[in-house]
Parts: structure tokens; sequence; C-alpha cells
């Protein structure tokens, strides 16, 4: 035999060690899967005179909160001012509901706040993602763009452990008969 070979007696414990890397790959996608937001962090802060561009009826997101990896943000916008200006643009004249600051105001502008870039500061709470969190939604997202290969994949699997127990049962069955 020569070396690197593998013979017919050691194929099925190859056979097995590479399904169980597969097991082990699947188990950690489900639970990934399954548990991938518990793994989330409690943050907050406080953003000062962040620009925001061409505020308007249609509004803008606050830019901590435009990711999707934060989840269920809150914001409590203090103030708002012209950034070209500088004057200070009445509460009355935007809303912000859900980290998004629209222009509010009725009738004339008299300011010239609506459709001019904004700077605001905010206090703000999320759960933010963490490094963890990224690896699981990074193996999620792998997982599903390759949905038929997985599917392939695990078929090849499945076979190949049958093959095993049916090899593996063929070779005790052969070494205990007698010649």
């Amino acid at each position: 035999m020569k070396k690197g070979q593998i013979t017919i007696g050691a194929l099925p414990i190859a056979v097995l060690t590479v399904g169980m890397v597969f097991l082990v790959l699947a188990t950690v996608a489900y639970v990934g899967e399954k548990y991938g937001d518990a793994i989330r962090s409690d943050s907050s802060g406080t953003t000062v005179n962040e620009t925001l561009t061409t505020v308007n009826e249609a509004g803008e997101y606050l830019y901590a909160f435009t990711s999707s990896s934060n989840k269920d943000p809150s914001c409590t916008v203090t103030q708002c001012v012209n950034a070209t200006s500088g004057i200070v643009i009445p509460a009355v004249n935007y809303t912000a509901t859900g980290c998004k600051v629209k222009w509010a105001g009725t009738g004339l502008d008299d300011l010239g706040s609506n459709n001019t870039n904004w700077k605001c500061t905010y206090t703000w709470t999320a759960e933010v993602a963490t490094s963890a969190t990224n690896v699981t939604t990074d193996l999620q997202t792998n997982i599903s763009d390759n949905t038929s290969i997985a599917g392939i994949v695990l078929t090849i699997i499945l076979v190949a452990a049958v093959l095993t127990i049916l090899m593996g049962i063929f070779l005790i069955t052969r070494q205990q008969q007698p010649m």
C-alpha cells in the first residue's frame, strides 16, 4: 500500500468523521439561528450635532439606526438646528418616531428648515449586535445563500452514513467468519 492511501477498513471511520463535522456545523447553525438575538448587548448613548441630509416630510433616519443590526431602537431628540443657518428648529416643526426625524411644520416655512440639512442632538437606546451576533448572522446568510448546495451535501452525507453502516456490518461479519 502506498503512503497516504486509505484502506477499505478505514473508510467507515473517515466517512463518519466527515459526517460528524457536518453534523456539528449544522448544530451550530441551528443554535445560532434560534438564539442569535439573545447574544445582543443593550447599549445607550448621546449623539451631538449629527448631520441629517435634506430632512423633509418623508423623513430621515438617525445614523446610528440605519443599520439593521440594531434591534428595538428608541430615540429622544433634544434639539435640531438648521445646519446652514444655525437657527434652532422648534420641536413643533418635526416629529421623531422610531428614530426617524420628519418635517412636520404646517403652513409657511418661515425659518427655511424644510428640505435642508439639519444637525440633531439625541439620546438613544438599542440592542446592538456583538461580534458573536455578527458571526451567527454571517453563518445564517451563507447557509441561506447556498440552500440548494446544502441539500445536496446533506443527501450525500446521509447516503454515505448508510453505506458506512452497511460496510461496517459487512466487515465485522466477514472478520467473524472462519475461513
